[in-house]
């Protein structure tokens, strides 16, 4: 167990599950072309998942610290297992991860694709050592990443497949995907902030460089609601532009997106303690857990 908690297995589950349901519900339901057999994708799941566990080591590694005080129960470094085994799942991770992102790329005849984990993991690193610790920019690099993650079978499943003939559809898969990225970087870049609001009191012991600490809370809170409002109005417009004529998908995106959404704001600004943030961080994963499920059912669009 405590080695599933060093890799945070539940987020990697979701990861999968995201993969998962882009490769075997929205392409299969739109016939596209795909360049990845259906091991291939699998690899390019372990790869992503493999990465993603060496970033969740480094970082539980680096928070060390901080994480005695935020989260003292949940702290395995050096409690459950010693920093040197953690270093060294560190490097077998990443260097498996690049390994099959090679293999991949080299396999679909698109070499140059395999610096995507070369630099995800490179990211990974500065992020866990020093980018986190600076306001915004390391709030803005992780949630990039989130989004990467969506767009990942758009690069090695659909681009090297585009001919005259299916560059219509792939194109279309191309952009709702898109959609899909812009959505899962501003939930986890709002929810980034939020766990920085959250962990203000571990960070400060350890200088770390946050927003909340940088400007303080209140005004952290106004930021946390723009960008709320930003993520509404994006949501509104998508529903606008697609779902207003399908019945299903606009309740199910009215009741698991847009209606927490407005809960959040309502509250955002006069939030101030620990438990009101942590309630914040949750609503917006499940927020992003249901966004992203609806790539399982796009038959939804159709009804």
């Amino acid at each position: 167990m405590p080695y599933l908690r060093l890799i945070r297995y539940g987020n990697l589950l979701f990861i999968a599950l995201c993969l998962l349901l882009i490769r075997f519900g929205l392409f299969q339901q739109f016939s596209a072309t795909c360049a990845l057999s259906n091991f291939q994708f699998i690899l390019l799941i372990f790869a992503v998942i493999f990465i993603a566990a060496g970033g969740y080591i480094i970082n539980n590694i680096m928070d060390y610290e901080a994480d005695t005080i935020n989260t003292p129960k949940r702290v395995v470094v050096n409690n459950k297992i010693s920093e040197k085994n953690c270093y060294s799942l560190f490097f077998i991770f990443t260097i498996m991860g690049v390994g099959l992102g090679f293999y991949i790329a080299n396999s679909i005849g698109k070499p140059a694709l395999a610096s995507i984990f070369i630099l995800t993991s490179a990211l990974l690193y500065l992020y866990a050592t020093n980018l986190k610790h600076i306001a915004i920019v390391g709030n803005l690099i992780v949630s990039f990443l989130v989004g990467i993650v969506v767009l990942l079978p758009v690069a090695f499943d659909l681009y090297p497949e585009i001919t005259p003939n299916n560059i219509e559809n792939q194109s279309s898969l191309f952009k709702i995907l898109g959609y899909y990225a812009w959505f899962a970087f501003l939930f986890n870049f709002i929810r980034e902030v939020i766990k920085d609001q959250e962990d203000i009191n571990g960070d400060y012991r350890v200088k770390s460089l946050t927003l909340p600490l940088l400007i303080g809370q209140t005004r952290t809170n106004a930021f946390l609601f723009i960008f709320c409002l930003i993520l509404l109005f994006t949501g509104i417009y998508f529903i606008i532009e697609y779902l207003y004529v399908y019945t299903k998908a606009l309740v199910y995106t009215l009741l698991f997106i847009i209606a927490p959404l407005l809960a959040i704001l309502a509250r955002i600004l006069k939030a101030k303690s620990k438990k009101d943030y942590k309630k914040f961080s949750l609503i917006l994963k499940l927020m992003l857990f249901f966004g992203l499920l609806s790539l399982g059912f796009p038959e939804f669009l159709a009804s």
